[in-house]
């Protein structure tokens, strides 16, 4: 049997204040895990280094095109936008310009849920 080709992924991450290279890290290696678990090779990691640019999201789009690579995978909705109901907008918009479908290691209700129980303590 000839084995069959990975499928490709790209991975995306925004640096958000607060976070350091160690922050970077390891949230590559999550996205790498995660591609991996959902049978994924996770190809090259985009970083947006600078706040409220968006380079590196058009490097990630115009390779994903170029590749024909229709899968991204990002840390968590906040990496798209701060407020959920943004993200989630933003998140139809990506999944459009890519042709594909972008994974998040920590989906939207996950984190929303996970935000809204920490206000309750």
């Amino acid at each position: 049997m000839p084995p069959t080709s990975a499928r490709l992924a790209y991975g995306y991450l925004r640096v958000l204040p607060g976070m350091g290279i160690d922050d970077v890290l390891r949230l590559q290696r999550d996205m790498a895990s995660f591609a991996q678990e959902n049978g994924f090779v996770l190809a090259d990691v985009f970083v947006e280094a600078q706040w409220q640019q968006l380079k590196a999201w058009a490097e990630v789009v115009a390779h994903s095109r170029a590749k024909n690579v229709v899968h991204v995978v990002m840390p968590s909705p906040e990496h798209l936008h701060q407020i959920p109901v943004l993200a989630e907008i933003m998140k139809d918009e990506v999944e459009r310009e890519i042709g594909g479908q972008l994974w998040l290691v920590e989906p939207l209700d996950e984190t929303t849920a996970s935000e809204q129980e920490a206000g309750r303590e």
